[in-house]
């Protein structure tokens, strides 16, 4: 098992890309923290993960009060014993050419771009005894940019990746990030039943959670040791 005795952090775990993560990680050994804005969002991930044997602590955490950060890793690493790997998944959708207010522009930079920053630089601190690996989760939007506030934040987490990832590098801390093209999770408007197909993408599908949540694994794991402020794309005609 690729991550066998690893603790890890995964936010917005309730569902989607942060659920398929946190089973991920746990069918490969690690012991993992779940955090989403309720307890009870979070009660099938923690399940899941506790089905493969592994230890699962679920935490109430809007990640956009950064203010909190610190205590909430500080948290999870008390209770795993340990902090290895950091996801930063949990994000905030804003549709597509519509302009929206400033306080639509201020909550989903906060929660995708601005949470992301503080929680890694917090991870950092947490990991130096030990290193570790963060994995922040953008979209292909970070290549192509776009005119929507969130499109705007994840070319943003795109930079951010690699600078921190430059930051971080020598004391033994990997930043590193996937950007995705659409995804079948209800944040893309797919539910369960829906059609995968989209003649539009290179595999004709939407990407599954799981296929990113293998690429995930990837990137905590050992075998991506000189990968340093990378963001992976897939599945993306637009990069």
């Amino acid at each position: 098992m690729r991550l066998s005795a690893r603790n890890a952090v995964v936010t917005g775990a309730s569902r989607g890309i942060g659920k398929a993560v946190a089973i991920a990680f746990a069918e490969e050994g690690a012991d993992v923290a779940i955090a989403a804005r309720t307890l009870e969002a979070l009660e099938e991930t923690r399940a899941a993960v506790e089905a493969y044997g592994r230890i699962c602590h679920a935490m109430a955490w809007d990640v956009a009060d950064v203010s909190v950060a610190h205590d909430r890793l500080d948290e999870a690493r008390r209770a795993l014993n340990g902090l290895d790997i950091v996801v930063n998944n949990a994000g905030v959708h804003h549709l597509p050419n519509r302009a929206g207010s400033e306080a639509d522009w201020d909550y989903v930079m906060a929660t995708n771009l601005k949470a992301v920053w503080f929680i890694t630089e917090e991870a950092g601190q947490l990991m130096l005894p030990t290193g570790g690996a963060v994995i922040n989760i953008a979209s292909d939007y970070a290549f192509r940019g776009g005119n929507s506030i969130d499109g705007v934040s994840k070319w943003g987490v795109r930079g951010l990746t690699r600078g921190l990832g430059q930051k971080w590098a020598r004391n033994g801390v990997r930043v590193n990030g996937i950007g995705p093209g659409p995804v079948a999770t209800e944040m893309s408007n797919w539910h369960v039943g829906d059609p995968l197909e989209r003649p539009s993408l290179p595999l004709g599908r939407l990407t599954l959670p799981e296929e990113v949540a293998r690429v995930a694994v990837f990137l905590a794991s050992d075998d991506a040791s000189a990968v340093i402020g990378e963001t992976i794309v897939l599945n993306s005609t637009n990069t």
